[in-house]
Formats: structure tokens, C-alpha cells, sequence
């Protein structure tokens, strides 16, 4: 019961917040063109467009788009090896934990007959996803906190983000190796599928098998076992426990933390610890779903969707209703990679005049309050204007942007709306 509850509060955040994104993005006006256009007319245009692309030969760019930029992440790759690896490492693991473990009884079950978490080669496939995730999330540590890239910077959304990741990663670890263990989780299982409540000597013969191969911890039961109880468990589990249970060897970090615990397991399992990770880690998990459309994270949706959108439209030909929606979804696609600043023509001019409006990475964290009439102090509002200004056209920021993001386009559009509004020219306008 808590468990499908918090599944379904968890559910409805995300989905509002998935609705509040969508809303604004058919809403939010970045050029003067955009701004008679009514929802209703941009939701349409979007629509249209969507099916006038699938049934055309674009369908094609897509295609390659989705598996060169979406999936191999080209252009991340060629400005930067550790960076990718450590991006492919988070997010091809976590979404084959995703697709593998936290949705099994839609996708994995159906797929395969014999599916169960603790067979072989799904309970090794889940550790090492989980290990992929653990190795990438040290590396962006590393690569953020000690290789210092340029002109990168941290803010508390990106902490949490990691912060949750590493709670999910690490509490699953610790789930696994506690129910190895746990001589509570074991006497469940066979209750409920080996029937041998009332066979006092074949449950101790399983128990002696399980205790000596599979890592349990057992009240009043000692090694060594004499070979021919082992034997015996060991004929009782092939016929009723081998077909769902893997050796816990297998799951190669979570049985580890078993050993490591073994003197204890027994404190622990009275304790209930199983059952506090069990629900610590559904906890994050149904935290980071809830999270995730008011996070940093939430450019796993829209960094794609800026791609394959970019690969598709022109702003000279494409409908305006169309372009507007594109620019308000690009805003949410920036991951503040610093890739644009760190090619950026007038960048220099910050170590100037010292206005981080000037750095592509950093106006695309402060535009979306100017166009969207939020209460900024003169003084920011002028910083954001000089900053929009200050572009020499040059496409280097769009050329290596990884989530395919029209900045180039993006700056025309909102300096040309500052201007056309009225709002002084602070700088030379190139």
C-alpha cells in the first residue's frame, strides 16, 4: 500500500510539472512576432509540425539525429573524452537500471519468461548498471570539484541532483547486500515457494546449503556443515530454489556489503534494516521522479527534444507560433555545460568588465527572467540587456552546444525584442 501510494503521489507531481513545462512552453513569447500568437494556435502549429515531420523524409534526420547527438553524444565527444564518458556512464546506466529494473514488470518481465531480480543475467546486468552509475558520478566529482573545469560553476541544483543519484545508487547497494544476509528475507522465501514449513530436517538441510553457498546469516547455526547435509540442501534448493535464484556471488557489489557485514547480519535483520533501505531507496527514487521536471535533470527529456527539433527547423521558413515554442523549449534544454562560454568570441570581455550576462552559459540562466517580466533590481536588468547585446554572430556557442541549441538564433531573437521594446543599447550592437 505505501509503496503504490507514494508510486502514484509521485506520479501526479511529475506530471503536473511535465504539464506546467509544456504550458510554458507554448506560452512563453521570445520575439515580438510570437506574442499575438495564442496558446491555442501554437499548440496546434506544434502538433502539425510533429506529424508533417514523421510522415516526410526528415523522419530520417531524425533518426540519425536521435542516434548520433541523442544517443552516442558525438558532439560531447569531440570537445571533451572525460566528459563523456562520464555523461554516458549516468545516463546510459541509469537508464538501463530504469528500463531494466525499475519498470521490470512492464518492460523486462513481458520480454523474457524466465525474468526474476535474482537470476542470472539480470542480477548481474542491475549491479553492474549500478556500478556505471557510481563510476560517472565520481568522475563529474572529480571533474567538477577537482579538476576545476573553466568557468564552471555550481549551484545547489546541481548538488542535489548528484546528491539524489548517489542516494539511489547507494541504498540499493545496501538493500541488496542486506537481504543477502538476512535470515528473515530467506525463511520469507521459504514460506512462501519451498512448502517445507512442517519438514524440520530438509528446512535445516536448505539452511545449511544457503548459510554455506548463498552468504545467510542463521540463528544457532554454525559451520562447518557435514557433507552430506550439504548434498541434501543442495538437491532440495535445485528443485525448488536454483529456477529464481542465482549464486549472490554474482551480484558483485552487493554481496561485498553482505560479507562485510556478516558478523552483525543478525542485529541488523532483527533490526529491520532491510526493510528501512528498502524503503529509503524507493523513497529517493519516488523523490527523484517527483523532482525531476524542476530539476537540472530534466534536460534527459529536453536536451533530446532540442536536438531532434533543431535538426528539423530553419528560422527562416519554420512558423513563428513554431520557432517560439523551439526558443522557450532551448531554455529548459541548456544544462550549463559551459561548452558556449568556453568558445565564446567576447568571453574575454568578462575578465573586463566582470558581467557574467556576457557568457553564453550564464544568459541562459538569467533571459528567461527578462522575458518572462519577473521583478529584477535596474541594476541586474541592465547587466542582463548589455550582456544580450554583446555577441559578434560568430556561431561558435551554437556549433558546440551538445544540446543542439540555436543560441546564435537565440540572441538575435531577444536583443531584437529588447530593442524593439525600447530598452536602451548599452553596448555597440554588432
Amino acid at each position: 500500500m505505501f509503496f503504490t501510494i507514494s508510486l502514484y503521489i509521485s506520479l501526479a507531481i511529475f506530471s503536473i510539472g511535465l504539464i506546467y513545462k509544456i504550458a510554458a512552453w507554448l506560452s512563453v513569447t521570445t520575439t515580438l512576432e510570437s506574442q499575438g500568437i495564442p496558446v491555442s494556435k501554437r499548440a496546434s502549429s506544434a502538433f502539425k509540425g510533429i506529424i508533417l515531420t514523421i510522415f516526410s523524409a526528415r523522419i530520417l534526420t531524425l533518426i540519425k539525429v536521435f542516434f548520433l547527438d541523442v544517443v552516442i553524444q558525438r558532439k560531447v565527444l569531440k570537445e571533451d573524452a572525460f566528459r563523456w564518458i562520464t555523461h554516458i556512464l549516468i545516463y546510459g546506466g541509469f537508464m538501463l537500471l530504469v528500463l531494466m529494473h525499475a519498470l521490470e514488470e512492464v518492460i523486462t518481465a513481458p520480454l523474457f519468461d524466465s525474468y526474476a531480480s535474482t537470476l542470472n543475467p539480470f542480477l548481474f546486468l542491475r549491479d553492474l548498471f549500478g556500478l556505471l552509475v557510481i563510476v560517472g558520478v565520481c568522475m563529474a566529482l572529480y571533474r567538477r570539484f577537482v579538476l576545476k573545469a573553466p568557468r564552471l560553476t555550481t549551484n545547489a541544483m546541481d548538488i542535489y541532483t548528484i546528491v539524489l543519484i548517489a542516494l539511489i545508487m547507494v541504498s540499493g547497494i545496501l538493500l541488496e547486500g542486506a537481504k543477502i544476509g538476512s535470515y528473515s528475507t530467506y525463511k520469507q522465501m521459504v514460506e512462501d515457494y519451498g512448502g517445507l514449513e512442517e519438514e524440520e530436517e530438509e528446512f535445516k538441510a536448505l539452511t545449511a546449503f544457503w548459510v554455506t553457498e548463498y552468504g545467510t546469516v542463521a540463528p544457532a547455526v554454525t559451520e562447518p556443515f557435514e557433507d552430506d547435509l550439504i548434498e541434501e540442501g543442495r538437491e532440495i534448493h535445485e528443485m525448488s530454489c536454483a529456477g529464481c535464484h542465482s549464486r549472490p556471488q554474482w551480484a558483485f557489489t552487493g554481496y561485498p556489503v553482505a560479507r562485510a557485514v556478516k558478523g552483525i547480519a543478525l542485529g541488523l535483520d532483527r533490526a529491520g534494516a532491510h526493510t528501512l533501505l528498502w524503503y529509503l531507496h524507493f523513497l529517493a527514487c519516488f523523490i527523484g521522479l517527483a523532482y525531476l521536471p524542476f530539476s537540472k535533470f530534466f534536460h534527459i527529456i529536453t536536451s533530446p527534444l532540442s536536438l531532434l527539433v533543431n535538426s528539423v527547423m530553419d528560422g527562416r521558413t519554420s512558423d513563428p507560433a513554431n520557432i517560439a515554442t523551439k526558443q522557450a523549449l532551448e531554455f529548459e534544454a541548456c544544462m550549463h555545460c559551459g561548452n558556449c562560454t568556453n568558445r565564446c568570441s567576447v568571453g574575454v570581455i568578462f575578465e573586463r568588465m566582470g558581467n557574467v550576462n556576457i557568457l553564453p552559459s550564464e544568459k541562459m540562466q538569467s533571459l528567461p527572467q527578462a522575458i518572462s517580466g519577473k521583478e529584477t533590481g535596474e541594476g541586474e536588468f541592465r547587466l542582463i540587456v548589455d550582456g544580450t547585446y554583446l555577441c559578434t554572430n560568430c556561431h561558435r556557442c551554437t556549433d558546440v552546444c551538445p544540446a543542439g541549441i540555436n543560441l546564435e538564433e537565440l540572441w538575435f531573437s531577444m536583443r531584437e525584442t529588447l530593442f524593439q521594446k525600447g530598452y536602451p543599447e548599452f553596448s555597440v550592437l554588432s
